[in-house]
């Protein structure tokens, strides 16, 4: 991860691994968020999974913000590389060609969309979460039914999105 301040750049972090993507610059400017698979404690993160994590503009205070592991994960799915990681679309953040990690500018939460299943009431599919940038208050946004097979063996897709954050107040 590097933050670039004009013509300086900084490098953050240094895990090694090639899932490592940018989120936003927080409200303030001195908090970095990105997401990793990184495990830079050993054991935040032994699984792999896919994370939101946060780390000043300096490069000091790595904190990892959301902690999801394999009982969240709805199912094996396609291990890109062996490891479940941020390219693994069972239990990602914000899978696909868009990274979509957002500070609600009002409240400050940390804006995403995921498969994980932290609460065990998403079974089929991706759902919009939040939670306060340390971590805490983890909290589900949408209840899209995911993937369901009608009476006829047809299929039907129901998935979050797209979805913003509020404008800051004035």
């Amino acid at each position: 991860m590097f933050l670039q301040d004009g013509k300086n750049l900084l490098q953050l972090t240094n895990f090694h691994r090639i899932d490592t993507f940018s989120a936003f610059l927080d409200t303030t400017g001195t908090r970095a968020f990105f997401l990793a698979s990184a495990n830079p404690r050993k054991e935040e993160n032994p699984d792999g999974h896919c994370q939101v994590f946060s780390i000043d503009t300096l490069g000091r205070g790595l904190r990892q913000v959301t902690h999801f592991n394999s009982r969240m994960d709805r199912g094996a799915g396609d291990l890109a590389f062996g490891v479940p990681g941020c390219f693994h679309e069972q239990c990602g953040i914000s899978y696909g060609y868009y990274r979509g990690v957002f500070q609600d500018p009002v409240t400050k939460a940390v804006v995403f969309d995921s498969g994980c299943d932290p609460f065990g009431a998403n079974p089929y599919g991706w759902q919009v979460f939040s939670l306060r940038p340390d971590g805490l208050g983890l909290r589900q946004l949408t209840d899209a039914a995911g993937l369901t097979t009608n009476p006829d063996g047809s299929f039907r897709v129901e998935k979050p999105g797209p979805f913003a954050y509020s404008a800051a107040l004035h």
